[in-house]
């Protein structure tokens, strides 16, 4: 079976992915590959209301439609007629649009469930612990472990007639983004120097809620790395967050001896990402901000403890532009399994015994390959 038969030439799609910033740019090279053969589909995306910031300028998308659950829930609670009018209002404009396939990637049945009663004929997704029950046509699988979530996303392309051949996730930067960038480089100084710019992330994993600060190194060894960076290469470290991660990078900059410039809370996402693209090197945890700098052809070095980056590392995993630093030793990681994050019985352990010389040498590696090739160039 096809996507498309011989009389649906031109079909009327819809992708759903519920997920955070991560997952959703890893569906980015799906989306391109069903755009390159259809080129004339309608093809639509169902996102979450942080992620539609991610999607809004993807040039292979006609249309978005957005689902926050937990603001139909706070609805729901406060105002219930309201709640009963957005949710309705959603399912009236995805029902008009007489969709020909979902390609449902919620993992989920609620979705599936919801397109069944809508009527869409086709519907295409991963069969996980029986939740495919709903889809027409199913991928098993019993969570993604064999392989990076790219190369799931391209097994179910493949088994129903597209081929993904670019695996490179895709962010479109908007030009007034751009230019803010300009600006505040110029303003800080920054703009057309040979100085090393290194942005350090020590906060992220904001969609795993409560649970994000499991995921997150030391910051003492942020704030080492940094110094280290500084004093070797004479790099200007840049500290990004959210507002929520404002604390985190002041307790970094307090942890520093060298001077560094804190922009947590101060940038949109659009420029936020907009500055890393200026950036010679990215130093982060595991989570979507990784994946942003992996879109933006920036050089990254990531810190991952109980989840596997092999899975949901920098892709593509071999690429010569990113180093995972992990405790390869201790046989209780990756403990992130199926989309759980066990109690840990070891305080940590695979991210707290990870020491800033290892970091240090992770960052090295990329930036004495780039002074080498910048070396070889003006020879």
């Amino acid at each position: 079976m096809t996507i498309a038969d011989d009389h649906s030439r031109h079909p009327r799609l819809l992708i759903v992915n519920p997920f955070g910033i991560g997952d959703v740019l890893f569906s980015t090279p799906l989306v391109r590959a069903i755009r390159q053969a259809f080129p004339r589909a309608y093809l639509a995306y169902l996102c979450n209301r942080r992620t539609e910031r991610i999607l809004h300028r993807n040039p292979h998308l006609d249309e978005l439609f957005v689902y926050e659950k937990d603001e139909l829930m706070q609805f729901c609670r406060t105002a219930p007629i309201r709640c009963l009018w957005q949710l309705s209002g959603l399912i009236r404009r995805i029902w008009r649009r007489r969709l020909d396939l979902v390609i449902d990637l919620s993992l989920g049945e609620r979705y599936s469930f919801l397109l069944a009663l809508l009527r869409v004929p086709r519907r295409i997704g991963f069969n996980y612990r029986n939740r495919g029950r709903f889809l027409t046509h199913a991928l098993a699988i019993d969570g993604y472990h064999e392989g990076h979530v790219v190369e799931y996303y391209r097994r179910l392309l493949h088994g129903f007639g597209i081929r993904l051949l670019d695996g490179s996730l895709e962010l479109p930067v908007a030009g007034e983004d751009q230019r803010w960038a300009q600006r505040w480089l110029e303003e800080h100084r920054l703009l057309g120097r040979e100085r090393l710019l290194v942005g350090i992330l020590p906060a992220g994993g904001v969609s795993w809620g409560v649970d994000a600060a499991f995921r997150r190194w030391s910051f003492k060894g942020f704030a080492a790395v940094g110094d280290a960076l500084v004093e070797r290469y004479g790099a200007q470290i840049i500290l990004f967050g959210e507002a929520s991660d404002t604390a985190v990078c002041r307790t970094v900059t307090h942890l520093m001896r060298q001077p560094t410039i804190d922009v947590s809370g101060h940038t949109t996402l659009g420029q936020f990402v907009s500055l890393l693209s200026h950036l010679s090197l990215v130093l982060c945890n595991d989570g979507g901000p990784l994946h942003l700098a992996v879109s933006q052809g920036v050089k990254t070095v990531s810190v991952f403890g109980p989840v596997d980056p092999d899975v949901y590392g920098p892709y593509p995993p071999a690429s010569s532009s990113h180093q995972v630093v992990v405790h390869e030793g201790l046989p209780c990681r990756p403990c992130y399994h199926h989309f759980k994050l066990p109690p840990c019985p070891y305080e940590r352990a695979c991210l707290m015994t990870i020491e800033p010389d290892e970091v240090i040498a992770a960052c090295a590696a990329l930036l004495d390959g780039e002074r080498h090739g910048e070396a070889t160039t003006a020879e």
